[in-house]
């Protein structure tokens, strides 16, 4: 007797247990969270494996130099990038650089700049422009690197969604931009869906996932806590290849 009312009592607590772990989930892990972070944009080797981005960024920040679309040509291994825009004097502008040397040539209206200071500032702008666009639109692989740091801060459930904190560090990333805040991401898709910078008042809401292809999944909307700063990448796309003189012609 007393033994099938432990026993009916031991099946009772196991199916109580399967019940809330099914329902609530595992505490999520470092390693979990890289995975489903992974997860949500397609795979890391996916990721490893795509070299070739082009994508255009309207707003952010106030740029001093461009205005309007800003479009990029991206090599994400050899870092050499093109940049087609107009200035802030309605002049057309070309920048043929390497976000990794800050190195190149730039060309106002096809004319090339000869003045090598005039040049060099031009190329810094237009790096400094690349790495606050690149900074949104490829945060979901700020884990990439080997001095990156990262770990789970807790798990919120905002109405019906559950997400999972991460702080996460990473001093240089693969767009060359450094990262230091905290991600909000989706536990079950692993997408992020907040972005809060550690030293700025404004954090972003995101959205507006699209497939690049290569079989990456990219967020394309950005909208800052302040109500009026937003960013939106109308073009993004991974690309099998891209002709090599697109990053030493005009």
């Amino acid at each position: 007797m007393v033994d099938n009312y432990v026993k009916i009592n031991l099946a009772l607590f196991l199916t109580l247990l399967i019940f809330f772990t099914t329902t609530h989930g595992q505490p999520a892990t470092n390693s979990s969270v890289a995975a489903k972070l992974w997860e949500g944009i397609g795979g890391k080797e996916n990721w490893q494996n795509a070299r070739y981005f082009m994508f255009s960024c309207i707003g952010g920040e106030k740029h001093s130099f461009a205005q309007g679309e800003r479009k990029y040509l991206w090599d994400k291994l050899s870092g050499n990038c093109r940049f087609d825009g107009v200035t802030t004097d309605d002049e057309n502008v070309i920048v043929l650089f390497n976000v990794k040397t800050a190195e190149g040539t730039a060309y106002i209206n096809g004319i090339k700049i000869d003045n090598q200071r005039v040049a060099a500032d031009i190329i810094d702008e237009v790096r400094s422009d690349f790495e606050k666009d690149a900074y949104l639109l490829f945060l979901p692989t700020a884990l990439e690197g080997n001095s990156v740091s990262y770990t789970v801060a807790e798990e919120k459930l905002i109405g019906s969604q559950r997400f999972t904190v991460v702080n996460i560090k990473n001093p240089k990333t693969s767009f060359e931009t450094a990262i230091d805040g905290q991600l909000y991401m989706d536990a079950q898709t692993g997408q992020i869906q907040e972005w809060r910078p550690k030293r700025a008042a404004n954090h972003f809401s995101i959205s507006g996932f699209k497939d690049i292809g290569g079989g990456l999944v990219l967020p394309t909307r950005f909208t800052g806590s302040d109500t009026t700063t937003s960013v939106t990448y109308p073009l993004a796309a991974a690309l099998v290849n891209i002709e090599a003189q697109k990053f030493n012609k005009p």
